[in-house]
């Protein structure tokens, strides 16, 4: 893989954690700021969407290494 793909996948990481906390932004504007009646679980789901996927791409080095011992 080239330094460039390299780059873009941890850009691309950073950019989906970046928006699964925003998640949280919404919400809090939506339940403290408008008052809607909305709950934080109705949230988590987007907010792991983002930031599982994300962590992943960031660290996907390590998670390489773990992936080769087990199948080798």
């Amino acid at each position: 893989m080239t330094k460039d793909k390299k780059d873009l996948l941890t850009t691309f990481g950073t950019v989906l954690i970046v928006m699964g906390v925003a998640v949280w932004g919404v919400y809090a504007l939506l339940h403290w700021g408008l008052g809607f009646d909305v709950a934080g679980r109705q949230f988590l789901p987007y907010h792991l969407a983002g930031v599982v996927p994300g962590m992943i791409l960031r660290r996907r080095r390590f998670f390489q290494r773990i992936i080769r011992r087990l199948f080798s």
